[in-house]
């Protein structure tokens, strides 16, 4: 059985100003995703059929997901991280961000020295 899509209102807010659908799509839409109604009652209230419901919430669903990697790319744009590290956000007492901190300095990679070059042999001409 497939998954119900759901989102909050405050997603779908976001995602609304990207959709290029009509402004009745974009209202069944709403109501199967945020508010939960099944796609044959939305259906009858704008007397479509349920696939037609079905493929407007597909429109913003898609649109979500696009939103949401682009939030993930922004979150990360010029980010470089070692593999297996993650940025995130951390909301906390302030003691315990800094006990975090210290945590994170002792496992972050260490700047490699510069190796020293290896002598140069002259050429001979």
């Amino acid at each position: 059985m497939r998954l119900k899509r759901r989102m909050t209102a405050a997603e779908f807010e976001a995602v609304r100003p990207l959709l290029n659908i009509s402004d009745d799509r974009i209202e069944a839409a709403r109501l199967a995703l945020v508010e939960g109604r099944t796609l044959q009652a939305i259906g009858d209230q704008f007397g479509w059929s349920r696939q037609a419901v079905g493929d407007a919430v597909s429109v913003v669903w898609k649109k979500l997901e696009d939103y949401r990697e682009s939030q993930r790319v922004a979150a990360n744009a010029g980010a470089l991280l070692p593999p297996g590290w993650e940025q995130v956000t951390l909301i906390a007492p302030s003691h315990l961000i800094a006990k975090f901190r210290g945590e994170i300095a002792q496992a972050s990679p260490q700047p490699e020295s510069k190796k020293a070059a290896a002598p140069r042999t002259k050429r001979k001409e």
